[in-house]
């Protein structure tokens, strides 16, 4: 009997124990009532980022899923092969991405202006960033009670300097073949008029089909009102050379020397054979700046990817509604036969003209035939 008692008395004392240890460390609430204390319960969640925004070239915006305060806020600019890197060991006391994110190679100036309620963080840049340069924001928030957040988020360089551009031909198919023995390759491409100045820097091309993991990201280069220049999606072969200032590097098929000629780097198929949404955009606002669609005859409703594309054009009013109606029908594309577009030359006569056109241009299939590719020249009508 006496060792029950003894042992009784010792798991009281080591509930009492635990008790107090975990009443003291965990972020619970009580109240007193008729009985006794009674544990309400407490916030376990730590605080998440809701929404990230590049309001101009030097200044950024983040909503909190709750009222934060910011412990510590880092912008610097990424580097090559080092913010990406996943190299750790135990001899390391944070990884060569998260020291480079943290400041470790140089920041740029910035202070914090918070919203009354907390919930909105403006970090306001010394400096501007580059167009199109990439960044990244590094930071460490915490709530009223102490739950934490530690975040880096990248961005681009904003762009006050937004060309406005329309597509004018497609290539949507590919093919391999031979030529005086050697092998070549017809590779996708798009063909751009340029009908406003500006720099590429920070755009996005992007298809419903192959999504946000192969989109393309425009580098900052200016470009001129009346320019053609091409945007090509498959890196096969010899001369498929990124041009920048030489415009008579690249010697691939479809390159068009004097031209401008951008290549993407992929070597994999880029959008569907037959039906397909593409959208140009800007990264940094999510402006829809143009876009195309194509179907194949047989087609009565898109699928998932293009369908969520579709709709963001019909809410940009570049197409009526979206619907795979609308669409341009891609029988009769072949590897040697493109999209183009019938209306551009009236569209840059008008601009020439110092007209006012609406932006983005409007878009249906009726702008659109099937002819033989033509790489670099604008279409007759």
């Amino acid at each position: 009997m006496k060792n029950k008692s003894c042992f009784a008395l010792l798991v009281l004392q080591v509930f009492m124990l635990c008790s107090i240890t975990l009443f003291c460390v965990a972020p619970i609430s009580c109240k007193l009532t008729e009985e006794g204390v009674l544990m309400t319960g407490g916030d376990y969640e730590p605080p998440s980022i809701v929404s990230f925004d590049v309001v101009d070239e030097k200044s950024v915006r983040l909503m909190f899923s709750e009222g934060v305060k910011i412990d510590t806020a880092v912008v610097s600019k990424q580097i090559e092969n080092v913010s990406d890197s996943m190299e750790h060991s135990s001899s390391q006391k944070a990884s060569a991405a998260l020291e480079a994110a943290a400041g470790a190679n140089g920041t740029i100036n910035s202070s914090v202006v918070m919203s009354e309620d907390n919930l909105c963080a403006t970090i306001l840049m010394e400096e501007s960033c580059e167009i199109g340069a990439h960044y990244e924001l590094y930071g460490c928030v915490s709530d009223k009670i102490g739950n934490s957040l530690t975040f880096c988020v990248p961005f681009t360089g904003y762009n006050c300097f937004v060309p406005k551009l329309i597509m004018s031909e497609l290539q949507i198919k590919y093919a391999k073949g031979t030529l005086s023995g050697k092998a070549v390759f017809r590779s996708e491409y798009i063909e751009f008029v340029v009908l406003e100045d500006g720099n590429l820097g920070g755009l996005e091309l992007v298809s419903g089909s192959d999504g946000e993991d192969k989109k393309y990201c425009f580098p900052a280069i200016e470009v001129k009102k009346g320019q053609v220049f091409l945007v090509h999606f498959r890196t096969m072969g010899e001369g498929c050379v990124d041009e920048r200032e030489n415009l008579s590097e690249a010697s691939a098929i479809y390159s068009v020397q004097g031209v401008l000629d951008l290549w993407s780097g992929y070597t994999s198929a880029s959008f569907n054979d037959n039906s397909d949404v593409l959208i140009l955009r800007n990264g940094c606002t999510g402006e829809i700046l143009d876009g195309f669609m194509y179907c194949s005859p047989e087609s009565t409703e898109w699928k998932t990817g293009p369908a969520e594309f579709a709709k963001l054009l019909a809410n940009a009013q570049i197409y009526e509604s979206g619907n795979v109606f609308e669409a341009a029908l891609s029988k009769g594309v072949t590897a040697q036969k493109t999209f183009q577009r019938q209306n551009v030359r009236q569209i840059l006569e008008s601009v020439n003209n110092q007209n006012e056109i609406e932006y983005p241009i409007k878009n249906n299939s009726d702008f659109w035939v099937i002819k033989a590719a033509s790489p670099g020249e604008i279409s007759e009508n």
